[in-house]
This record gives C-alpha cells, sequence and structure tokens, in this order.
C-alpha cells in the first residue's frame, strides 16, 4: 500500500472514530442509503469461479449487520418510499438493505442474521433461475471460461478468442458477458448452452442448489422482508431492443411472483451484469406503467426526498467495516463515494 494510501485510509479512520462527521450530517439534509448485496456464504471461495466477487463471507456480513443495528437506523424500503414522496419523516442514518438475483444463501444465511437483530431486507429475486433452480447466467458464463481447457472459444462472430492466458480468458469471457446481457429468455439460454458445449464443461458445482425456493420466498414474506422483481432471465434492460421481450421481462416477473407469494409486487432492481446504461427513460416508465412503485439501480449514491422512486440510487459494502462505514458517510453527505 502506498503512502498517499495510508494516509488516506488513517483521515477516514479519523473521521469516522472521531464521530466528527456526525456534526456536518445534522446541518445536511436526510438521506436514505440502500445498500445492495448479493450473496453471503459461509465460504466463499468455493465459489469463486461461478459467483466471483459479488459473495461477501457471513462473518463480516454479520459484523456489518451489527454496525447497522448499533450505528444507523435500518428501515423498510416501504418506509424509504415514503420519505421519497414527502410522506413520513426519517430518523438519522436510516439505511435499507437489499439483496439482488435470489441466492438461497439470502435465505439460509442472510435473512437469520437480519432477523436477530430486528434488521427488515429486500430480495430481488430473477425469476427463471427460481422456477428451473438455475443460477444466473453470468455465473454460467464464468464457470465455463474459468474451467474450460479448450484453447480458444470461435464466440459468435466469427472471431476466434485464445484462452491460454488469464487475460485471453478474461477478454472472451467479457465478449460473451456483452452480447447475452442483451439478449433474454430462450434466446439467451441458447447462447449460454452452445458457450458450454464449444468450451466442453459441464454442470456448475452445486448448481441446483445455488437458487431460493418457491417456499424460502414466502418464508421470507411471513418473516417481515420484502421479495421484488429483478426480471424473468438477467438481462440488460437499457440494451434489450425488442419492445415485447423488454416488458415480458417486467410484467411477466411481476406476475409469476404475485402468483407464488400470493401477494403484491411493487418493488423492482435493474439488473446490470455488464454494459451502461442498465436503465433508460424507456425503462423508467415501463416500470411505472406497469405498477411499480420503486425500482433500485446500481448507480452509486444515496436517495433524497423528492428523488424518482424507480431510480433509486444505491451503495456497494465493502468487505473491511471502515470501508462500509466511510461509503455510507458519504452517501449520506451527497458525495462521491470511494472505498
Amino acid at each position: 500500500m502506498s503512502a498517499h494510501s495510508t494516509a488516506q485510509n488513517w483521515i477516514k479512520r479519523s473521521l469516522i472514530a472521531t464521530r466528527a462527521l456526525d456534526v456536518i450530517h445534522r446541518l445536511q439534509r436526510t438521506r436514505v442509503a440502500v445498500l445492495m448485496y448479493h450473496s453471503v456464504m459461509e465460504e466463499p471461495e468455493r465459489h469463486a469461479t461461478t459467483l466471483g466477487n459479488i459473495i461477501i463471507s457471513a462473518k463480516n456480513f454479520r459484523r456489518q449487520m451489527e454496525v447497522l443495528a448499533r450505528d444507523y437506523n435500518p428501515l423498510s424500503l416501504n418506509d424509504a418510499l415514503q420519505f421519497i414522496q414527502g410522506h413520513k419523516q426519517l430518523p438519522a442514518k436510516p439505511v435499507v438493505v437489499t439483496f439482488d438475483d435470489g441466492y438461497r444463501d439470502n435465505a439460509e444465511v442472510a435473512a437469520p442474521i437480519l432477523n436477530q437483530l430486528d434488521i427488515p431486507g429486500v430480495f430481488y429475486v430473477t425469476v427463471s433461475s427460481i422456477d428451473r433452480a438455475m443460477p444466473p447466467w453470468v455465473a454460467k458464463l464464468r464457470y465455463a471460461f474459468s474451467t474450460t481447457g479448450k484453447g480458444a472459444w470461435g464466440g459468435f462472430n466469427g472471431d476466434v478468442y485464445p484462452l491460454a492466458t488469464s487475460g485471453g480468458r478474461e477478454r472472451a469471457f467479457t465478449i460473451a458477458l456483452e452480447h447475452c446481457a442483451c439478449l433474454t429468455g430462450r434466446t439467451q439460454e441458447g447462447f449460454v448452452a452452445e458457450v458450454e458445449r464449444e468450451l466442453e464443461t459441464g454442470a456448475m458445482p452445486e448448481e441446483s442448489q445455488l437458487m431460493m425456493t418457491w417456499q424460502q420466498t414466502r418464508k421470507l414474506i411471513d418473516e417481515g422482508h420484502i421479495v421484488g422483481s429483478h426480471t424473468m432471465s438477467h438481462p440488460n434492460l437499457a440494451h434489450v431492443q425488442d419492445d415485447l421481450e423488454l416488458r415480458s421481462e417486467l410484467e411477466e416477473s411481476k406476475r409469476r411472483l404475485e402468483q407464488k407469494l400470493d401477494s403484491p409486487v411493487i418493488h423492482f432492481s435493474y439488473p446490470c451484469p455488464v454494459l451502461q446504461p442498465h436503465w433508460s427513460a424507456r425503462t423508467v416508465e415501463l416500470c411505472r406503467q406497469l405498477g411499480y412503485s420503486t425500482a433500485v439501480t446500481t448507480d452509486p449514491g444515496a436517495v433524497s426526498e423528492g428523488d424518482d422512486p424507480l431510480t433509486m440510487h444505491r451503495v456497494r459494502p465493502t468487505r473491511d467495516i471502515d470501508g462500509l462505514r466511510w461509503n455510507l458517510e458519504c452517501a449520506f453527505l451527497g458525495r462521491p463515494l470511494s472505498k
């Protein structure tokens, strides 16, 4: 670590430890920080070739939630919505905890921790992945490119991508991601299957055990949490050109969830597998037409009263407590987020 980075970290820790930022908070308008998680596992390294760096260890997650419960004010997304609309005042340092994709560990590892600390959560699920007990296509492609023994991939446009080096694999993986992010449903499934065939990779380890079951989603509702939509098949909606496919991702996922949960579904999370932007005026208007009340993005920052609830910003947690605190404090102050 450089001397500059060491000095920066010391300054951050000092500001947090001395509570100097609390004085500034009292002079600022209230903002809500919406934290974004994906997977919480006891042994994250076991799934490095499938989920990559979106996993946080159960130990670190518990420590972070204990900090939230002690030093911040965790609240429901419904409370945050009322605040945005000007209908409710919130206490200082309000935080909403959210999870994307619908991994089984959310129900088996994360939710019990939240329940113990009385923290409400929001769980956005990829409906086709739950229906078919199959991980999102991003994980399947990552596993294929990480584990294949093939020396090259033929691509989809006539180009050949060498896989002999880690850099070559990463480039090929990125090319595949960017193509697949624009696809939906069966077309998306067909592309992933073709990659798996060409790279001669089998099923992911514990593939059928990675996602939540419908029973687990219903249990989350019973425990007081929120379950929302993360589309049917996890494309980047801003890059889906066909209007019918776009509408299906938003409408069918909502319909299917409401059928399975026997409860209205009014909350949505935009997938951002790769490429920017990951939402647009077109997707926002469609969310509004279909009856979604909120939609969270991966754009960094906090949420203020009067913001559009269909383009809510979020805060990425870090692996360590100081980093989490710093990102939250920056979000509350309306400052750019950094680790």
